[in-house]
């Protein structure tokens, strides 16, 4: 008797468990949490979610979900997938329970969901997980095809030294519930041109603002022209209700990076990075939309974000960074650390798809 199946609210200790117990190895060893409910941040989100598990109810060895959402692709309305949350346990990997359910699962959600493509991202360093799901391999004719969209890196702006927004022909501020309108018109122009975008035209920011614990309209920044048109939005997002990210231990390098930063911090009253066992305090900045790609704008929204932020307590804020993203040149000078990822297409093994349109995706870095 097989035991993969699809998870209940009755199974959230069992994932709460298996979630937060398979660290991300490196020389900073982290854990993400989603205590104390695992099924939160797809709850806040508009689509379906599924979560599939292998195991007993009290002790799972392996977990996966499949969160669907309309979206855009080549200027077409289109269902988009996501992949995420994929765990398993050591003995788990070795007898491969979960791994002959995957492309089954991928192919028959595809089919009684209406999704043609499930975006997934996976850590660069990550090389059992690319081994495992990206390589082809004879003989497995039911392997979902994964197809590379993008390099990118999750960019952490560190808080440490106090920073003053520079002069800019760019003048930025914090929006007010006047302006959801405009930002939510600036940012459907721009995700209908995206590939996997967001439905920003049937009220996504309005639902974001109505359902993500503590996103507030006026952590939104507005940054307008020198004729006063809007031209940028970002909105910074505390995540820790439904997510938080746990220090295991500092290894290597990390050990000595630890030291420096705690001895400067100490000096400039800055929070030390949290002991093994504590959590990161961070935020996320979402809802970004640059027009015409300009790192002026996005300069401008970032130092106002970091001096308005700076001194709350906040180890630092993240952002995406596409692998030779034009924007990359407004985060020049910042404190950082990069995680780098790659994010793929996935298309079932009966419909596998390769090519697809160039230019900045719709993918959500603060979602996964």
């Amino acid at each position: 008797m097989s035991n993969f199946r699809r998870a209940t609210r009755d199974d959230n200790t069992a994932l709460l468990d298996l979630f937060g117990t398979v660290p991300m190895q490196g020389d900073l060893v982290l854990s993400a949490q989603r205590a104390p409910d695992y099924f939160g941040l797809y709850t806040m989100q508009r689509g379906e979610t599924e979560v599939w598990v292998h195991g007993e109810h009290g002790r799972l060895d392996g977990m996966g979900a499949v969160h669907v959402r309309d979206g855009w692709l080549e200027g077409r309305p289109c269902r988009v997938g996501y992949l995420g949350d994929l765990r398993t346990r050591f003995s788990a990997r070795r007898n491969r329970g979960l791994a002959r359910f995957y492309g089954p699962m991928i192919e028959e959600s595809a089919q009684r969901l209406g999704v043609d493509t499930f975006l997934t991202a996976v850590m660069a360093s990550n090389a059992p997980a690319l081994h495992a799901l990206v390589r082809r391999r004879p003989g497995r004719v039911s392997q979902p095809h994964y197809t590379l969209l993008r390099r990118f890196s999750a960019v952490s702006i560190q808080f440490l030294l106090r920073r003053r927004p520079r002069r800019s022909a760019v003048t930025v501020r914090r929006a007010t519930p006047a302006d959801v309108p405009a930002v939510s018109a600036l940012l459907d122009a721009d995700h209908r041109a995206r590939p996997f975008g967001y439905r920003f035209d049937t009220g996504e920011l309005e639902h974001r603002l109505a359902h993500w614990p503590g996103l507030r309209i006026e952590d939104t920044y507005l940054a307008f022209d020198a004729t006063g048109a809007l031209v940028g939005c970002t909105t910074a997002w505390n995540p820790e209700a439904v997510k938080r990210y746990r220090v295991h231990a500092y290894r290597g390098g990390m050990r000595w990076v630890r030291w420096g930063w705690d001895t400067l911090a100490t000096a400039l009253r800055a929070p030390r990075l949290p002991a093994p066992g504590s959590d990161f305090r961070y935020f996320y900045l979402c809802n970004t939309s640059v027009r015409g790609e300009d790192p002026a704008v996005l300069r401008a929204l970032v130092e106002r974000v970091y001096a308005d932020f700076h001194g709350q307590g906040f180890h630092f804020f993240t952002l995406y960074q596409d692998e030779l993203d034009p924007l990359a040149p407004a985060l020049k000078g910042f404190l950082q650390r990069r995680l780098d990822f790659h994010l793929y297409a996935v298309t079932p093994a009966s419909r596998p798809r390769e090519t697809f349109p160039a230019g900045r995706t719709g993918f959500e870095i603060c979602l996964p």
